[in-house]
């Protein structure tokens, strides 16, 4: 119980700082165009703390998932008020009003003086003075509702009054800060954990229940690998490197080290490599002499009731009709399994199970979506990391090189949703929402706090992309309002405008709920 406390107070961390972040980038640019922003919130839903400093009320609500800033101008403000409307009202000792009580029969303000409205004008969009009736009416000037106030807008405080690089530059901060986190987040990674040292040979670390585990050990500095000296980690100089020589799977089936261990050059036993196919959803057995297969027990549903698929210890008879003599075959195959397959043509495995052979037929992803999730077709892994070094360019090259791949991680993933691609087609159930994001978190903490901060950046990166779509509701769908004005020269109806925003707003929650139902289902192993 108390693992799980811990796991969701750290999945509100990790989103409060990417929600925050993104609003906090609207706020500042917002403050500086010298539009009025009422409220600063993280979370939806009921108000569970509030705070006002200057201007503006700063909240948590009782829903953590989004947040936002409140600008005069994404609402009618004129709609508040309205002739005929019985009010009361508060001056200043100068005879101007400071507040306008909307509910005449409020009883706090019974002493204030009592009038009907009979005209106004609280935007002084010509440049006027702000006046109610007779009265004059104070620039900073608050409505009072029932149960909040809220400071009136002149026009020059609203959003649509700034011009259209201001309304820009507002509605692109909120992405904008993301990708500062994320770069941020990026190079304090690569600060605290170093870039590799490609130049040296030396193993900082060997993962636990990997080929390598119990072979090779940290301080390890390779020598040779099957009789071929290696002179770098992976240098792209002509000479051999520990990378070029483990690349060659389709070559050898296991590697021998020579390395230097405590001043002393010694000759290990062989690792045999576990392979990785990851088209086809299984892992090898390493050093077995059949096609014997892994199956990682988290990858396979909680309920193996009606479970057709592969497990641990299956023998792989044929894949599509193919049989393989050897592991380098079957490498040889999958690596040409470029495009996939599809429901109509399905990937078809014969195994062995027990001495009794079953047939399995799934649809596999093929090379453009895996590539689109940074994944290979195909990888083969003995469980090595190379050394680090302190760089500061290096962990500048690294934050840039990782923002990247996040980028074009997810430019992939949004292309896949609107393309036909090749093998499985990658649909909106596929997505992950805020349950899918929890389990990404508390496994990305699982892994260290590294891996940690790589998935802040990430998701960071995901959720400033994401809004840049040219969707209304969203900071994209905003900037296609104002990209609209430049071209046609004349602003979009501004009630058209907003009940776009909100129609999507709705919609986007309709997906949202979809989303969290596919991932609930995948939870539970039912999908």
């Amino acid at each position: 119980m108390l693992d799980l406390l811990l796991n969701i107070l750290l999945f509100l961390v990790v989103l409060s700082v990417v929600i925050c972040a993104h609003e906090l980038g609207h706020f500042i640019f917002a403050k500086r165009a010298g539009i009025l922003c009422h409220e600063f919130s993280f979370g939806m839903g009921p108000k569970l703390w509030s705070r006002k400093k200057g201007e503006t009320t700063f909240s948590i609500r009782a829903i953590p998932f989004g947040g936002y800033v409140s600008m005069a101008g994404e609402e009618v403000e004129s709609e508040v008020l309205k002739v005929g409307q019985k009010i009361r009202i508060g001056l200043d000792p100068e005879g101007e009003i400071t507040r306008i009580v909307l509910n005449a029969n409020n009883l706090a303000y019974q002493d204030f003086p009592e009038l009907t409205v009979h005209d106004f004008d609280l935007q002084g969009k010509d440049g006027g003075k702000l006046y109610l009736n007779e009265y004059f009416v104070k620039h900073d000037a608050f409505y009072v509702f029932d149960k909040k106030v809220m400071q009136i807008a002149p026009y020059d405080r609203n959003f649509g009054s700034k011009t259209k690089w201001q309304r820009f530059m507002v509605a692109f901060a909120g992405p904008m800060m993301n990708f500062v986190l994320a770069i941020l987040v990026f190079f304090a990674m690569f600060l605290i954990g170093g870039v590799a040292d490609l130049k040296s040979t030396v193993i900082a670390d060997v993962s636990a229940d990997t080929p390598a585990s119990g072979i090779l050990m940290p301080g390890d500095r390779i020598i040779s690998i099957n009789g071929v000296d290696v002179s770098s980690w992976s240098l792209n100089d002509g000479n051999p490197s520990v990378s070029s020589e483990l690349g060659k799977y389709l070559q050898y089936d296991s590697f021998t080290f020579v390395v230097e261990r405590d001043g002393s050059e010694i000759t290990l036993d062989p690792i045999y490599p576990q392979y990785y196919f990851v088209s086809f959803n299984f892992m090898s057995v390493p050093g077995s002499d059949t096609i014997t297969v892994y199956i990682p027990e988290d990858s396979l549903p909680k309920d193996l009731t009606g479970y057709e698929g592969l497990m641990t210890g299956d023998v792989i008879v044929s894949i599509d009709g193919h049989t393989f003599a050897n592991w380098q075959e079957l490498i040889s195959y999958q690596l040409s399994y470029t495009s996939g397959s599809t429901t109509e043509n399905p990937t078809v495995i014969v195994f062995d199970r027990d001495g009794v052979e079953h047939t399995y037929e799934f649809t596999a992803y093929g090379e453009d979506v895996l590539s689109s999730q940074g994944y290979t077709l195909f990888a083969s892994k003995i469980g090595i990391v190379s050394s680090n070094k302190f760089s500061l360019l290096g962990s500048l090259e690294g934050a840039g090189s990782s923002f990247v791949n996040a980028s074009t991680s997810i430019y992939k993933t949004l292309g896949l949703l609107f393309t036909k691609q090749s093998g499985k087609d990658v649909s909106v159930g596929d997505l992950s929402g805020f349950i899918g994001i929890y389990a990404l978190t508390t496994d990305a903490a699982s892994q260290g706090f590294l891996t940690l901060l790589n998935w802040v950046g990430f998701l960071s990166v995901n959720l400033g992309i994401i809004n840049l779509l040219p969707i209304p509701a969203l900071d994209g769908g905003r900037i296609v309002f104002i990209g609209y004005e430049a071209v046609t020269r004349k602003k979009p109806n501004q009630k058209v405008e907003n009940f776009l925003h909100t129609i999507v707003f709705f919609l986007l929650i309709g997906l949202l709920i979809f989303i969290t139902y596919r991932d609930i289902l995948r939870i539970f192993g039912l999908n």
